[in-house]
Formats: C-alpha cells, sequence, structure tokens
C-alpha cells in the first residue's frame, strides 16, 4: 500500500504513528485506511467544484479533527453518512467503529491536504489523474484499490445503496 504511505508522508505521519493515535498496530491500521479512504475519496469524487482546503493553513500539515469535520461535512453532508462509512469499514477491517468514527476526519484531513497539493489547489476538482495515482496507478501498488472506481462506479454510493437496504 505504498500510496497510503505517501498520503502519510506529507504529514509527517507513518502508518505506526496514525495507528499508535489510536491504539491500533500497524496492521489495523493499514485494514482501517484500506477500508476509509476509497469511501473518503468517493466523497471527494462527488464534488465536481472540488472541497475547499486551507493548503496554507498549519492544521492541514498537522491533520486535525475539527478540520476533517469541516471537509466531511463537505463530502458526505450528514454525520449519518459519516456514520454509515464508519460502520462499513469496521466489518470490511474488523477494526471498531467507534476507533473508525475517530479516525475517519483525520483520514478526511490527510486525503484533502494530499489532493489538493497534487491537484489544483482545491482538493477533488479534476481528481481523476490524481485519483488513479492514488487508487493504484503504479501496478496496483494501493492493494487493491486501483478498481473501485472502474465500471463509472463509485465505493460511496455503494455503501449508502448496500446500507439502505
Amino acid at each position: 500500500m505504498q500510496n497510503i504511505d505517501q498520503i502519510l508522508a506529507l504529514s509527517g505521519m507513518d502508518v505506526g504513528q496514525l495507528g499508535a493515535r489510536f491504539g491500533l498496530s500497524p496492521e489495523q491500521t493499514r485494514l482501517a485506511l484500506g477500508s476509509l479512504i476509497p469511501a473518503v475519496l468517493g466523497g471527494f469524487h462527488r464534488q465536481p467544484e472540488g472541497v475547499r482546503v486551507p493548503v496554507d493553513d498549519a492544521s492541514v500539515t498537522e491533520p486535525t479533527t475539527p478540520l476533517g469535520n469541516d471537509i466531511l461535512g463537505q463530502i458526505f453532508g450528514s454525520k449519518d453518512v459519516s456514520r454509515q462509512v464508519a460502520d462499513h469499514a469496521a466489518d470490511q477491517s474488523g477494526v471498531s467503529n467507534t476507533v473508525l468514527k475517530a479516525m475517519l476526519p483525520i483520514v478526511a484531513a490527510l486525503i484533502a491536504r494530499y489532493l489538493a497539493n497534487n491537484g489544483t489547489g482545491t482538493a477533488g476538482g479534476g481528481i481523476g489523474g490524481v485519483l488513479a495515482s492514488v487508487l493504484g496507478g503504479a501496478g496496483g501498488s494501493a492493494g487493491g484499490l486501483g478498481d473501485i472506481f472502474s465500471g463509472g462506479g463509485n465505493p460511496l454510493d455503494a455503501i449508502l445503496n448496500g446500507l439502505r437496504r
């Protein structure tokens, strides 16, 4: 999962450091990230105008929960969607949904910073190439995430549709 490491590196963290913030092992952290990142990217993908992220703001360098919650509000629209994403990720990863709910804003801030620094200054606007890079451009090095948008599907839509049935 080389691309997860790239996203974390922008914040000066690695998988071990992020996991330690939430009491997870590096393996659990990778499973959690592998379950959360597709849905968060799906939320960014749904925003045709992008998501405004203050790239120069110090809180983007050190991802914070308030910044992440602001981003989640922009990409998901409600706390109910965030809860559904965390519940789905818990089912996928085996990590507690309580931990994933706490991790989700940090993941959103990390991805927003990554997209803003590798795109146009707005996280989400014109992110097709960035998504391909993050999700498996280098020969699928994102751990199988490279196919989540194949066929025009969006993992966030899949999560929400699956949970509404």
